[in-house]
């Protein structure tokens, strides 16, 4: 329903077209799968450990696409890892391999999600979108108009045997990743502009306004996020974020699914979705708030006119 009253309002500012309800030309980037499962098949001809990785680098790493090439870049991904990463999960990659076979499937759901997103959102660019596979370091990041996926966490979905892995890691995994969402939530950080700073409320904000815009958008769940969790603890998470706002540490926060002890991970996203779905709420023009929630110059502003508290009873 939130999604039909915001597509009307666009509407009837002139935002959406016949014309723009479908994406642009999709480049979706696939290769670097097969070269995967390549490496990992030659793997069973070597003898030493040396060789073992020399095939790693030489079959997959040194052949990956432009794309996955920024995605080893970004993620730091080495030969070492992927081995052990091959060497740990044997189970669960069997099954994703059979996943991976049907990776068109996905991409007519995402040319759905993408021609979406550029009917609501004004000026919006389709990104590239590039399918690899990584080791369990994140399932999606965006560079400038390139969305890099890791396919082994994105193509998680409940039916896969999680018995090879623990703790955190375990859990969201086996609670399944929703692709559509993912990419519609990279696909937002595509079109965010200008610099952020470092602190944690921005992070906060460029992460919220990709959580909330698709979950205003298409009325999922947000994303990485335990949600029965932060709503029951919305109130004392907001007085210990607010503290720690203004500095650098998002080590409480923020990409920290391996080493968060006594909570779940990443409630960062959580507190920042918040903050701006409580400015949207305030803002009677719609697109213009979409518009400035994009903008990371204006994150001073959201953060000011939201009048986000936490939803503390007192």
């Amino acid at each position: 329903m939130k999604f039909l009253f915001l597509f009307i309002a666009l509407l009837e500012c002139g935002f959406v077209s016949a014309d723009s309800q479908q994406p642009n030309k999709q480049v979706y980037i696939t290769e670097d799968i097969n070269r995967f499962w390549q490496a990992a098949d030659s793997l069973q001809t070597t003898r030493t450990h040396a060789d073992s990785l020399n095939i790693i680098q030489t079959v997959y790493l040194d052949r990956m696409s432009r794309g996955g090439r920024v995605f080893i870049k970004m993620k730091g991904y080495t030969a070492a890892e992927y081995l052990r990463t091959i060497n740990r999960y044997p189970k669960y990659l069997a099954q994703l391999r059979r996943k991976t076979q049907y990776i068109s499937q996905y991409q007519t759901k995402l040319d759905s999600v993408f021609g979406t997103l550029q009917s609501i959102i004004p000026g919006y660019k389709t990104p590239r979108v590039c399918f690899a596979i990584g080791c369990f370091r994140g399932g999606g990041t965006a560079r400038k108009n390139l969305i890099l996926l890791g396919t082994e966490i994105a193509l998680a979905d409940s039916t896969m045997d999680f018995s090879e892995f623990k703790g955190n890691l375990r859990d969201n995994l086996k609670h399944g990743i929703n692709m559509p969402n993912l990419v519609a939530h990279e696909s937002i950080h595509c079109q965010q502009h200008h610099n952020r700073n470092s602190t944690l409320l921005s992070l906060a904000l460029h992460e919220g306004t990709a959580n909330f815009l698709t979950t205003l958008i298409f009325g999922r769940a947000e994303l990485g996020v335990d949600l029965n969790y932060a709503a029951a603890h919305e109130c004392e998470l907001w007085q210990e974020f607010k503290t720690a706002a203004d500095g650098t540490d998002i080590s409480q926060w923020f990409y920290n699914t391996g080493t968060i002890k006594n909570r779940p991970p990443d409630l960062g996203y959580f507190i920042g979705a918040r903050i701006c779905e409580a400015y949207y709420n305030r803002q009677p023009d719609k697109a213009k708030a979409i518009a400035t929630l994009l903008d990371h110059r204006k994150q001073s502003e959201v953060f000011e006119q939201s009048g986000y508290t936490g939803n503390c009873k007192s």
